[in-house]
This record gives C-alpha cells, structure tokens and sequence, in this order.
C-alpha cells in the first residue's frame, strides 16, 4: 500500500508507507494521517494522541500545510497532522 483513504467521523485519515529509502522497523513502517480544515479538532487530536507518546515534529505551519505536526502516540503508531487548505 502506498497511500490509502478512510473517513473517520467525518475526518479524512491517509495511511501512508513509509517513505522510499527511510529505515523502518517491522511495525512501524506505516502512518495515519488526519487531514482536516477544523484546526481546532486537528490540535485536539495531536495532544490526545502526544500523552503518554513522543512528538517527532511540532504542530507548526509548512511549506505545504497552515498545521502540520508528526506524533508517535503510546502504541508506537506515527500519526501525521496535517490541516486541508
């Protein structure tokens, strides 16, 4: 699978392979990735899913999003936040 679509209460989550020529651990070589235009529900989201988890790269505006930020939650799942525009 290189990127795949599913609509979670109403909120698009993009699972995502890990990218070309990146190490991975077997587990760990995917991610989930809300994509939203509720920058509020975005921020809700990665704090919920940062407690108890380690935050790889701060919820902060980007070359391609107004919010994106990356988070590992407590199950070793990577999580991308990335606001629609």
């Amino acid at each position: 699978v290189a990127h795949t679509n599913l609509d979670i209460c109403g909120t698009n989550v993009m699972f995502s392979d890990v990218f070309e020529g990146m190490p991975y651990t077997q587990g760990n070589h995917m991610s989930l990735a809300v994509v939203s235009d509720d920058k509020e529900k975005l921020k809700t989201f990665f704090e919920g899913l940062a407690q108890g988890g380690r935050v790889e790269m701060p919820l902060q505006e980007t070359e391609w999003s107004g919010l994106y930020g990356s988070v590992v939650d407590k199950y070793g799942i990577c999580w991308q936040i990335n606001l629609q525009t």
